[in-house]
């Protein structure tokens, strides 16, 4: 195993930017202060081709300016919430409205815009870096000053991601990372013969600001991936909820109770790379890049192109202290927050 940082130049602000590099006999990944962002994940197809899987731009100054949050840590909670309000218990918190009417990711200068302090960690069989942050009280018009840690832990052939936070007040934390991946290998093919598992019964579908409005059955509709299931053929679909986000998905789906077992799993026969997320939150946000055309070049010099990567969010229920306020989870100083998800990368040599 190794570990090594390097300089990988400056923010706009004069800031450092550190890369981290994890390696094992299987797996690299690269790893920034700026966002959290994984820059990389690199192992073997079935013929022992090793390449990047993680859709990843090629300067700091490309993330400052243009990335859809590859890679990154978004927060103080993923995706948006409804006219930029957090209600907690009898108190309105404006938040600073990012996407319209509304805030995602968690505003203007959300954790993916940040410089982390980051320590390197080591253990007998896994090598990995914890990343810490503090937002001050009213940041982007959240409660709470609150002190997040996110650990990045390399292990045989798993990434695992622990996120925990603890707050000085009542307040609501919901993170996730948006990594996107495309397991074709250095962005070769776009994703849509790649295929798809859930363990999932019931999606929420969404309006055309991309918020909740109802809790649906997959059974019979493109959401349905229960088997492994080629992509393009729901991304091609005629249905209602599939055109609302520009033919594709970007849709909660509420995963079923048994932890053992992977809560979304990817595979690409050509390469025979194959991704397992295990998670122990309720929810996981299927996003397969429908938009990702308007961004311009990719790292290799290459245009980026619409469906060229998916993005496993895992995270707890969409605007939940509006959506589904029954289900709603607000942290205080005896209550911290935590979430755990973990990337697993096998291959299929057959």
């Amino acid at each position: 195993m190794e570990l090594t940082v390097r300089n990988w130049g400056k923010t706009k602000f004069n800031e450092i930017v550190k890369l981290y590099t994890l390696k094992n006999n299987f797996l690299e990944v690269e790893i920034l202060n700026y966002g959290g962002i994984i820059r990389k994940i690199s192992f073997p197809d079935k013929n022992g081709k090793v390449e990047n899987i993680v859709l990843n731009l090629d300067s700091i100054s490309d993330y400052e300016e243009r990335s859809p949050y590859f890679g990154a840590v978004v927060g103080r909670n993923a995706g948006r919430i409804s006219n930029a309000e957090l209600k907690i218990k009898d108190t309105i918190y404006k938040l600073n409205a990012n996407s319209g009417k509304n805030n995602i990711h968690g505003g203007i200068n959300n954790f993916s815009h940040k410089i982390w302090n980051a320590e390197e960690i080591k253990g007998n069989d896994f090598i990995g870096i914890e990343l810490t942050l503090n937002s001050p009280h009213l940041e982007e018009g959240f409660p709470g000053n609150i002190s997040i840690t996110v650990r990045y832990i390399l292990k045989n052939d798993e990434l695992s991601l622990e996120y925990s936070g603890i707050t000085d007040r009542e307040t609501y934390m919901n993170l996730t990372n948006h990594s996107y991946f495309n397991l074709s290998g250095d962005f070769k093919r776009d994703i849509r013969n790649e295929y798809l598992k859930l363990d999932s019964d019931a999606f929420i579908a969404v309006d055309e600001a991309t918020l909740p409005v109802k809790i649906s059955e997959t059974h019979n509709t493109p959401f349905d991936f229960h088997e492994f299931s080629l992509l393009k053929t729901s991304l091609d679909s005629e249905y209602p909820q599939i055109k609302i986000v520009n033919h594709g998905l970007d849709h909660p789906f509420i995963l079923n109770q048994n932890r053992d077992i992977p809560a979304a799993q990817l595979k690409d026969d050509i390469s025979g790379r194959m991704l397992k997320v295990f998670t122990d939150q309720p929810a996981v946000v299927i996003y397969t890049g429908n938009y990702l055309h308007e961004i311009g070049k990719l790292s290799d010099g290459s245009d980026c192109k619409k469906h060229m990567g998916i993005c496993f969010e895992t995270q707890d229920y969409p605007n939940v202290l509006s959506f589904l306020p029954e289900k709603g989870k607000i942290y205080t100083p005896s209550n911290s927050y935590s979430q755990k998800t973990i990337f697993k990368f096998l291959i299929n040599k057959n």
